[in-house]
């Protein structure tokens, strides 16, 4: 199934803008005018009963391949139980199409109307696409659709910014230095996972106990002032030293404590950022070796170094901004020009065949060429942000399931490729479905990938477990690769193999990683040239 465009279903606007896309859609299907009007009452018939006794509907225009018969669909759901017994809209639009169906999960009821399309007319994925090309791209019909269009792109550029969140997230833990953000009642908001890791304590416990728990006495009255409104408002940075208690042997360990307000453009005060950096050993340095002169020479390289650090978390918070602006020119001034590109190049290849010459040709085949290597790498970073912040769905799967669908979506690659799979049957367990399906989707199309030339794939998944844990592994037989490359096997852009023999953007396997992280697993391969590799991934049963 194809999906093509999608339009909520709120009101009187947009039931009209319902109907208007239905009969495009029928008349890009190349429908008999008296087919296209069929098709958007079917549509309309539903779509109304959904505004009227449902809420949060939506209308989804797509397209069926999937066997023989060649279909437009249109799905409609809302949380409202359509029943076939007294909904006389439903009843008239049934008669309209060639065939339906009704599905209900939890809250949510679907209806989905299926209309013929005359067997003459071919279909293929490109035209697919310049159909939903020509959706995303078709002007406004009222000024109801264009503010309608204005409030789903700010939805969008909402979540973006949420993922640049997860972004920024991801770089402070990387950092080995607390860092931190407090709120103008001086409680946290945020904190690296370093603080944890140190302490013991999390945010909750911190602001519920003030830090009395983890500040030396000694030093705790002189610390509390950062947390001060009236005392720290009027400084750009304000700086102190005190001891933090390590959570294994409850030593206490010197730290520079720092923080900077952050405020708007109006120099409101929104909050604050701060950090705390390890200097016991400068501190050590300082009372045993004062007067020697080579470690007084040291401290001032300390010194250096802690303006060097300071120097590095602002610029932390600069690439924050920078990765919240990145977000939204991929998503939309980075998308739109490779589309069109790609759009453009391809529609002259096609028909000023005969106009260009041998070499022009080649020049337009490159550009597309490039075009779809950029698209593909604009794709595969958003999918990589978006896996750190996406909230994780927890439920129980079953595994058999979530793989078999996942060979459906790779069904057109693994014939190609003569693929053989031989599964084990797998258990249940607590996960993220879609998550899952990406992580199997990546690892069973890398295997097909990088299959040997002269011999047709044979991939085999087997798995073990014990009373918490389960052990997946997907072996292949192909090309493999040398063990000295897995410590970078995991991480962003790093590819084995160059572009010219084996297209990718080297996200995927990074892409594997975060997701099973995030499931409190543990991914690794192993494998030998020529004699094919084996991916094992181990997730917790329960979470």
């Amino acid at each position: 199934m194809q999906e093509l465009v999608k339009v909520t279903l709120n009101n009187e606007m947009d039931l009209i803008l319902a109907h208007k896309r239905s009969m495009k859609l029928a008349e890009l299907a190349a429908l008999s005018l008296s087919a296209q009007t069929t098709f958007a009452t079917a549509v309309s018939e539903v779509s109304r009963n959904a505004i009227d006794h449902g809420k949060n509907g939506y209308l989804v225009l797509s397209i069926s391949t999937d066997k023989r018969e060649k279909y437009i669909v249109a799905r409609i759901t809302d949380e409202a139980h359509v029943t076939q017994k007294g909904n006389q809209g439903l009843e008239y639009a049934k008669r309209l199409v060639n065939k339906y169906n009704i599905t209900t999960a939890g809250d949510q009821t679907s209806v989905e109307l299926y209309y013929s399309i005359p067997s003459s007319e071919k279909l293929d994925i490109k035209k697919i696409d310049e159909w939903r090309n020509m959706f995303r791209n078709e002007p406004p019909i009222s000024p109801y659709e264009e503010i309608k269009r204005k409030n789903e792109q700010l939805q969008e550029l909402a979540q973006k910014l949420q993922e640049s969140e997860g972004q920024y997230k991801t770089l402070t833990n990387a950092l080995p230095i607390i860092i931190f953000s407090l709120n103008l009642q001086g409680q946290l908001i945020y904190a690296n996972d370093w603080l944890y890791q140190f302490t013991g304590h999390t945010i909750e416990q911190l602001n519920e106990t003030r830090w009395r728990d983890v500040v030396h006495p000694v030093d705790y009255d002189a610390f509390n002032l950062l947390f001060t409104h009236s005392i720290a408002a009027g400084a750009a940075v304000v700086k102190t030293q005190c001891r933090l208690r390590h959570k294994h042997d409850d030593d206490y360990c010197w730290h520079l404590a720092a923080i900077s307000p952050l405020r708007d453009e109006k120099g409101t005060l929104l909050y604050w950022i701060g950090y705390l950096v390890d200097i016991n050993a400068q501190k050590a340095i300082e009372e045993t070796l004062q007067n020697n002169k080579e470690l007084q020479q040291a401290q001032q390289q300390l010194k250096e170094n802690q303006t060097v650090l300071e120097d590095n978390i602002s610029a932390l918070n600069r690439s924050n901004q920078e990765l919240q602006q990145f977000a939204f020119i991929a998503s939309h001034d980075l998308q739109e020009p490779i589309r069109k590109i790609s759009f453009y190049s391809d529609y002259f290849l096609n028909k000023y065949v005969d106009r260009i010459d041998e070499k022009g040709k080649d020049y337009l085949k490159g550009m597309l060429s490039a075009s779809h290597r950029m698209r593909n790498l604009i794709h595969d970073l958003l999918a990589f942000s978006q896996v750190e912040k996406k909230e994780l769905e927890y439920r129980r799967i079953d595994l058999n399931r979530v793989i078999s669908d996942t060979l459906q979506d790779l069904e057109m690659m693994i014939r190609e490729k003569g693929a053989a799979i031989d599964i084990a049957p797998l258990p249940s367990i607590d996960a993220d479905e879609s998550m899952l399906r990406q992580l199997f989707a990546n690892i069973i199309s890398n295997s097909l990938k990088y299959a040997k030339k002269d011999q047709a794939p044979l991939i085999q998944v087997s798995n073990w477990r014990n009373d918490q844990y389960l052990e997946i592994a997907i072996k292949d037989n192909g090309i493999g690769f040398d063990e000295k490359y897995l410590p970078k096997m995991f991480t962003l852009f790093q590819r084995l193999h160059s572009g010219d023999k084996y297209k990718g953007t080297g996200l995927g396997l990074a892409i594997c990683r975060k997701i099973v992280s995030l499931h409190n697993g543990a991914i690794t391969a192993s494998g030998k040239e020529n004699e094919g590799a084996t991916f094992k991934i181990t997730l917790p049963l329960n979470q």
